[in-house]
């Protein structure tokens, strides 16, 4: 009879990331409030101490998770922004960053998994973040344009976690929409709040 094989221990990065992935599975399944340490250590079938040897809390899981997720989200995007310039205008921008906004289902999922006030302060930065990269396209002409740009974020953002998480939305419908909101919509309210400012 042969015995049976060690368990292969895992490095210290290794299960951190083990840590990271299970932690991202249950926030984006039952939403991080309703998540504990314990939870995440039963699904790895490791001991608690184990968990907070990595990681004090839940919360710093999911720092760690969206330091690492937005951060890559935002420098994939940037490349995409600077080749749309050359393309066929706002519209084509726009649904460009949908587009890849759509392809991040689990990250959206994931900022969006808890309504608390780290949710809060985490949502508001990538936003901004959002907005900084979106400034600097000429395409947009939104700089000078705060409420805009607010207005643009937000509905990029709300839009793309709501068709990524939800079969029932007809995503080309809603792109094509987009861009007959973008063309239609964005440059009269552009137009119009210059006329006020004189």
């Amino acid at each position: 009879m042969s015995l049976p094989e060690p368990r292969k221990r895992l490095s210290s990065a290794d299960r951190r990331q083990q840590i990271l992935a299970v932690g991202t599975q249950l926030f984006v399944e039952r939403g991080y409030e309703a998540v504990t340490m314990g939870d995440i250590a039963a699904v790895l079938g490791v001991s608690r101490p184990t968990i907070y040897s990595y990681f004090t809390s839940t919360e710093a899981v999911l720092d760690a998770l969206l330091t690492e997720r937005l951060d890559n989200l935002l420098e994939r995007l940037e490349p995409l922004l600077a080749g749309s310039s050359a393309q066929s205008g706002q519209p084509k921008l726009i649904e460009t960053v949908f587009c890849f906004l759509l392809e991040e289902r689990e990250t959206l999922a994931l900022l969006h998994s808890g309504g608390g006030p780290s949710f809060r302060a985490r949502r508001h930065a990538f936003l901004n973040a959002l907005g900084a990269r979106l400034q600097l396209n000429p395409d947009l002409h939104v700089r000078r344009n705060p409420a805009l740009l607010l207005i643009l974020t937000t509905l990029l953002d709300s839009l793309a976690f709501r068709a990524a998480t939800d079969p029932d939305i007809d995503r080309e419908e809603v792109i094509h929409t987009l861009n007959a909101f973008v063309r239609c919509g964005l440059d009269p309210l552009r137009e119009g709040t210059k006329n006020t400012a004189h």
